[in-house]
């Protein structure tokens, strides 16, 4: 079995730390009971957790993590597995700064991966991946709400904003947050088998076949751009989204010519006014799915459409699944 570092990251969130401790111990204790023995050291997972800087480093929610082992201590790894690194609502000036700091850890995580290790990312720790050139001319994901920042980044990086995980032979990397339950049941059948993380899947209720992360997106980018009036427009569309609108009285409302009001909105916030206009409305209409018990259709007139069709075909090509199976996903109990 693998030797797995455990890359613990300043402001990362706990539970992508202690998860891994927690379901690499049952697997564990499942290779135990499929053997009906004690195990030797070399069929059991080991786990050693490091930090960047070989300090205790603070989760996002305050918790004290004291690494293991330091950085310089390990020559190579099996497995080096990289914690998130970022609130999903950081900034691109606070990714930027908070990666100029980690330029020493992001020289060992392209050193590990030169020996051979693979290289396994959580959340926003693809990041890291992208930042050693680990990424380039790959599909990769990471946080959906981070997606505008991580592609302006790394433009050399095939960003894939649909899965759950990508995997390589020598690298994987996953989605938001619980994305890294089934990025470590992956882990666990490369190396154990596909019976072990099953039956880890089975004890700690998981899903192992999950694939998208498409269906849990917020549609909508930041209004945190800069641009007052195009920020002004964003909340006129919030509150007019359900009424005809054309862009010409959009770009009236905030007193703007329809040319220029076209390009500062795509500037500031990466779509198009018509690309946001229908983002809104696929929102507002998972938001009447999750919370009321109206019709697909009766949800579609709400929300400002009136062809049927043409909505949910827009519907599910944005969320990944259809107005009714997101409503059985998401939508409260009968």
């Amino acid at each position: 079995m693998p030797k797995i570092v455990l890359l613990a990251m300043p402001g990362c969130m706990g539970g992508t730390v202690h998860a891994a401790l927690d379901i690499f111990y049952v697997a564990n204790a499942c290779l135990q009971r499929l053997h009906g023995a004690a195990l030797a050291p070399g069929a059991r997972f080991e786990v050693q957790l490091t930090t960047a800087g070989d300090a205790p480093v603070q989760t996002r929610s305050g918790q004290t993590l004291v690494p293991d082992i330091s950085l310089t201590q390990i020559a190579k790894a099996d497995v080096v597995l990289i914690s998130s690194i970022l609130a999903a609502e950081s900034g691109r000036a606070e990714v930027a700064e908070y990666l100029a700091r980690q330029q020493h850890t992001v020289a060992w995580i392209r050193a590990q991966a030169q020996s051979g290790t693979l290289m396994v990312s959580a959340c926003s720790g693809s990041f890291l991946l992208a930042e050693a050139g680990l990424l380039d001319g790959r599909e990769a994901t990471t946080h959906w709400f981070l997606e505008r920042i991580f592609r302006e980044r790394y433009p050399k990086v095939i960003y894939n904003n649909q899965k759950l995980l990508l995997e390589y032979e020598d690298l994987i990397c996953g989605g938001a947050y619980t994305a890294f339950n089934d990025l470590l049941l992956r882990l666990v059948a490369r190396f154990a088998g596909r019976e072990v993380a099953l039956l880890c899947a089975r004890l700690l209720l998981l899903d192992p076949s999950r694939e998208l992360q498409q269906p849990f997106h917020r549609l909508l980018p930041g209004r945190n751009h800069g641009d007052a009036e195009i920020k002004a427009a964003q909340e006129w569309l919030a509150a007019h989204y359900a009424e005809r609108i054309t862009m010409e009285q959009l770009a009236e409302a905030v007193a703007m010519g329809s040319r220029n009001f076209k390009r500062r909105f795509k500037a500031a916030t990466g779509e198009t006014p018509l690309e946001y206009l229908q983002q809104l409305r696929v929102e507002a209409a998972k938001q009447q799915l999750e919370m009321t018990a109206r019709s697909s259709n009766e949800v579609i007139w709400a929300v400002g459409y009136e062809d049927i069709s043409s909505f949910r075909r827009l519907f599910k090509k944005l969320t990944g699944i259809t107005m009714e199976q997101y409503r059985k996903r998401f939508g409260l109990p009968a």
